[in-house]
């Protein structure tokens, strides 16, 4: 645990004014497009996918919660990860994976058991990324020493030690993505009442987060994030809408690091 705290005060001593992203204007993505996975393709555009993510069965977790199961493939496995609810309604996170496309789960693997909340199932779903077979996920609860957003590594079936993203004040959505040793993990602003989105990246595979920045604009009210991540090139989509509007709209941004 005094790890994180120690991980959170580096990186906010290394943050800086400037932003380490160049950012292009939003633009708004069909929201029909949603349902897929945020991708970047080979020109540099960001792209929702329709392919979706699908198991044969549920993976035999005693308290799992439905709401908070997540799939992710991999080169040769497919991954699921989940809140399992304990009797006093915190929860531990859980991972399995599958080499048959879901028909049947290995033994679930603890990812994280520290939780000490009473959300029960009311909590945000992890979110996960894979670069080979490796298994980068990122997720927020209540931890001991604070509530946060956190992320973990499984390398095989070895697991560096959750270090934390950001500390704030409340449970929030997450995304993540991956690629060769960076990790990007966007999340809704834990802090404050202004909702936005965020970005915080790692050069070293997740054992530290090199710098944070907003990726939404003051004028959004911005909740959902999704990521995508190709070399120097990220892409971070939301929701927003204004107190005047009824309807929320999906928009995506792209941003290049300086």
């Amino acid at each position: 645990m005094r790890l994180r705290g120690t991980l959170a005060l580096l990186m906010a001593l290394g943050a800086c004014d400037a932003s380490p992203v160049e950012w292009n204007d939003p633009v708004p993505v069909a929201q029909s497009g949603t349902n897929g996975q945020l991708t970047i393709d080979a020109a540099g555009q960001p792209r929702y996918t329709r392919e979706q993510v699908a198991s044969q069965t549920v993976p035999a977790a005693p308290g799992l919660c439905r709401s908070s199961l997540r799939l992710a493939r991999g080169s040769a496995h497919l991954y699921a990860a989940w809140w399992s609810v304990r009797p006093d309604s915190s929860a531990a996170l859980y991972t399995a994976q599958s080499s048959d496309t879901g028909a049947t789960w290995g033994t679930p693997v603890a990812v994280d058991t520290s939780d000490v909340s009473s959300a029960g199932c009311s909590r945000p779903a992890p979110s996960l990324a894979t670069v080979g077979d490796d298994l980068h996920t990122a997720y927020s609860m209540v931890a001991p020493e604070g509530t946060g957003v956190f992320f973990a590594h499984f390398m095989g079936s070895m697991l560096h030690s959750p270090v934390a993203v950001i500390y704030g004040e409340r449970l929030v959505a997450t995304a993540i993505a991956a690629e060769g040793d960076r990790v990007l993990v966007g999340y809704e602003e834990p802090n404050g009442t202004r909702k936005q989105v965020d970005v915080a990246l790692s050069t070293t595979q997740g054992h530290i987060f090199d710098w944070h920045t907003t990726a939404s604009r003051d004028i959004d009210a911005a909740t959902s994030p999704a990521v995508a991540l190709a070399g120097n090139t990220i892409a971070v989509s939301w929701e927003t809408h204004r107190v005047t509007d009824s309807t929320s709209t999906r928009v995506v941004r792209v941003g290049h690091i300086r």
